[in-house]
């Protein structure tokens, strides 16, 4: 087998997604304006990457399907049972996205044997569970990227109402208990009660709450977009409901922390954080499954009683990643997954990487100017948008083919 071999992605055309970045990665026309969200790079099932550099292009799930220990290497094919663990995206978010919270291991393992049990088709638009895998994710933003990411402090939810005053309705009891909540499992157990509480009202109570908010919003003019009040105006002219009813979704607006990253700043998301991504672009790493449990700000299925048995409850302030530079040319963003690890390399006339594959197999997407990446004796020239996989074991070469390259990486820690 070749120690360098070229992928192409496979993409994703939500509606939420952009124009113009994955087409220009992609080097096509969209003059008609196709939303064009993710691009996987990856070996999940129900969007594998192609192996191009084979004649005819092959699936990249069914070349390690034949090949795992040569590509995975021994202990990751045995550790990950024969799979990929990690799924590369390329996200264009022009759109918001919505509520969700994905499970832990176990609970991906349970509930998607549970809906197999009881016949739920894998393509239903009702499934909960597309697979068995848990869902961290980690990712680094390309452009401005506003997201929202884990519960706020309990003691900053109390103070809601006097911000937002349509919210006292709701909130009373939660503000006095929070005064005397002095553990964090009381302060917990109160951010679940009040959560349970918004996504379990009957939907005219939500109507009857969220729209005279809207209505006042509506009256402020311009809205600073680093403020909840701009997402929730935003929310309910982007994600109506048939009949005129309000999202409750937008609830969590307000409860999650808001979070503006500057491109090179990262986040973390694991197992039952609540999030959402609402505007920019980010190459985004996850363990290789599908699984998304939504809370609101979306069309589809919302099963309130098992996004509250998977959310975690525990308010707090979100960690940025903003990469740790491991030598000139690479910078990691370190994650607690034994599944993935992000790293970029940035390659000029004067700095050049190397590196061995000794976890994993490493996807390398090139997302600024163009490389040589050489193993082997055999090199390849890369330019903006290429991808290529370095299987496990192999020690390989990172040169700009002109000023400079820069190349977003995944792999498996070693």
């Amino acid at each position: 087998m070749d120690p360098l071999f070229r992928l192409r992605g496979t993409v994703q055309h939500y509606a939420w997604g952009g124009h113009d970045l994955i087409p220009g990665l992609l080097g096509v026309d969209n003059a008609d304006g196709k939303p064009y969200a993710e691009m996987w790079i990856g070996a999940h099932p129900r969007a594998p990457s192609l192996v191009v550099s084979h004649d005819p292009p092959e699936p990249f799930d069914a070349l390690i399907a034949r090949n795992p220990r040569t590509i995975l290497g021994d202990e990751a094919s045995a550790r990950f049972h024969g799979r990929l663990p990690y799924l590369l995206k390329v996200l264009d978010v022009r759109g918001m996205l919505s509520i969700q919270v994905h499970p832990d291991k176990r609970q991906a393992e349970e509930g998607f044997a549970r809906e197999n049990a009881s016949g739920v088709a894998l393509d239903a638009v009702d499934r909960n569970y597309r697979d068995d895998n848990h869902k961290p994710e980690a990712h680094v933003a390309l452009t401005d990227f506003w997201m929202l990411h884990g519960f706020r402090h309990v003691e900053e939810i109390a103070r809601l109402p006097h911000d937002v005053p349509e919210l006292r309705v709701l909130m009373s009891d939660f503000t006095r208990r929070s005064a005397d909540a002095t553990r964090a499992n009381e302060r917990d157990s109160l951010l679940k009660s009040l959560y349970a509480t918004v996504m379990e009202l009957p939907q005219a109570k939500v109507d009857d709450v969220l729209n005279p908010l809207l209505a006042r919003l509506r009256g402020l003019g311009s809205i600073d977009k680093d403020t909840p009040d701009y997402w929730a105006l935003r929310a309910a002219r982007e994600l109506p409901l048939p009949d005129g009813h309000v999202d409750r979704g937008i609830f969590s607006i307000y409860f999650l922390n808001l979070l503006r990253l500057r491109p090179g700043q990262g986040t973390h998301q694991p197992a039952g954080l609540p999030h959402a991504y609402l505007e920019g672009a980010c190459v985004e790493i996850m363990a290789n499954s599908d699984n998304v449990l939504r809370g609101g700000l979306t069309p589809k299925h919302v099963d309130v009683p098992e996004l509250l048995r998977v959310l975690k409850f525990t308010g707090g302030k979100p960690e940025i990643l903003a990469g740790e530079a491991i030598t000139p040319a690479e910078k990691i963003y370190r994650t607690p997954s034994r599944e993935f690890q992000l790293g970029v390399i940035t390659v000029s006339r004067e700095t050049s990487y190397s590196g061995l594959t000794s976890g994993g197999p490493d996807a390398l997407i090139v997302m600024k100017g163009g490389v040589r990446v050489s193993a082997k004796g055999f090199s390849l020239e890369v330019g903006r948008g290429g991808i290529l996989l370095v299987p496990y074991g192999v020690m390989y070469g990172v040169d700009a083919l002109a000023e400079y390259g820069v190349v977003y990486r995944a792999g498996v820690p070693a």
